[in-house]
């Protein structure tokens, strides 16, 4: 585990309600669990005095550039894929899926079964204790520290005595990883957090099939009635920056479903949606 400034954080205190705490994880994990290819994020948990969030950091990096006015550079691909949101001690998780210009809202109870080791080590300042759980489809290492006496964790695992601070599968698809720390003052909102949360549409599990098979039958028609675009010869643009138009939308379209085909490795895997060729 990558060394931690966590001293001074661990003795000043956690519970000031002015105050986020906020812990980014490395996260490694499959797209492909079909190959032996792996993709490293920065995932942040920021901890409020009544709601926890998760999201990738990319949502910071460009919440910073817009409030600082700074430019985003041509060509530049962020991941704003997802955000989940509970309350602070609750079970009760709101999954925000981002389908480029759709964002659908989906809520569930999420609770693992820990079982506790005997088995532990000490990392920097940290002692940690090792756990292991079957969720989502997956058996699930994790050592997380009394040290830092949250009951959160990254994505939907939390319930344990303190902070998950490493997390891994037992087919390396996905692993997590603790690297840093920061208490955040004065907190303030995101914007992107804040728009992607207050746009979203509600949906129960059926409704939130059948919105990912019909984007999967045809992503460029599901994004152009999304954004309101009703002609077929209209433009409009991906997250990506790619304009869609009526000469390429065919082009798009097959793109689109092929990496949604080939990326179909979430870290629920018992929840992964069968797509057809």
């Amino acid at each position: 585990m990558k060394s931690l400034v966590l001293s001074a954080f661990i003795l000043s205190g956690f519970l000031s309600k002015a105050q986020t705490h906020r812990f980014i994880y490395d996260v490694e994990y499959k797209k492909d669990s079909t190959q032996n290819v792996t993709t490293k994020e920065n995932y942040h948990l920021d901890i409020e005095s009544k709601i926890v969030k998760y999201y990738p950091r990319d949502f910071y990096i460009g919440d910073s550039l817009v409030t600082n006015n700074l430019p985003i550079t041509d060509g530049s691909k962020f991941n704003t894929s997802h955000i989940i949101t509970h309350q602070l001690g609750s079970a009760d998780y709101n999954y925000y899926d981002v389908l480029e210009n759709v964002v659908l809202k989906l809520s569930s109870k999420n609770t693992q079964n820990w079982k506790l080791t005997n088995e532990k080590k000490k990392v920097k300042d940290l002692n940690m204790q090792k756990a292991t759980t079957n969720w989502g489809g997956r058996n699930w290492t994790a050592w997380f520290t009394t040290d830092i006496p949250f009951q959160e964790g990254p994505y939907k695992f939390h319930g344990l005595p303190g902070l998950i601070t490493e997390l891994y599968d037992d087919k390396n698809n996905y692993k997590f990883e603790l690297v840093k720390t920061q208490k955040i003052a004065n907190p303030k909102g995101n914007m992107y957090i804040d728009y992607m949360v207050k746009s979203s549409v509600a949906v129960d599990d059926i409704k939130y099939k059948d919105s990912k098979l019909k984007y999967y039958d045809s992503p460029v028609n599901y994004l152009r009635n999304a954004t309101q675009q009703t002609r077929s010869n209209e433009e409009f643009f991906l997250n990506d920056g790619t304009k869609v138009g009526q000469n390429n939308s065919r082009e798009v379209n097959e793109r689109l479903k092929e990496r949604i085909r080939k990326y179909n490795n979430p870290i629920e895997l018992d929840k992964a949606i069968k797509y057809s060729l």
